[in-house]
């Protein structure tokens, strides 16, 4: 039990480290003020959107501000799935089953969308070090699900480790 305790504390903190390179992250609110949607959500999302709009430091700087606010569910959802062996959830088209099943997931899938938006963002600015960083977080989340709007659901995780893969030859 020590060491799951121990392996958890350097997991949390490995992903916390290097995420913000400063404090100043343009007065972005953490906190969805629409009821509908979660606040881990409404933060990946905008950073996606802004991600989408070719905003990259905007969407550095909104995954670094939340980011601690969200990472630590995340990692704690991560590996408890991981330790009772759930399979990973499909990718693409999925049953009304399987989608709700993804969605319960959701601080996984939230943090890894929004670190793959990262990840990209620094990786489209030239910061290359920081994109591998940020893709190994990524990576870890394996989890994760993200919709796209045409109707599917894809895997940030894969992308993210194709990606660093890139970055690596």
């Amino acid at each position: 039990m020590k060491l799951n305790n121990l392996c958890m504390s350097f997991i949390v903190t490995m992903f916390s480290l290097n995420i913000a390179a400063d404090g100043d992250h343009g007065g972005y609110q953490c906190y969805s003020s629409d009821p509908e949607m979660g606040d881990s959500a409404f933060w990946a999302g905008e950073a996606i959107e802004s991600f989408a709009q070719n905003e990259f430091e905007k969407t550095i700087n909104i995954v670094d501000a939340c980011f601690d606010v969200f990472a630590t569910e995340a990692v704690i959802m991560q590996k408890e799935l991981d330790a009772n062996k759930v399979k990973y959830p499909p990718i693409g088209r999925v049953t009304r089953n399987e989608k709700e099943k993804i969605h319960k997931n959701y601080a996984v899938n939230d943090v890894s969308m929004a670190l793959w938006a990262k990840a990209r963002s620094l990786e489209e600015t030239g910061k290359t070090d920081l994109a591998k960083n940020t893709y190994s977080k990524c990576m870890y989340l394996a989890h994760g699900r993200a919709w796209d709007p045409k109707g599917w659901f894809w895997n940030p995780a894969a992308d993210c480790i194709n990606r660093a893969r890139k970055l690596l030859e």
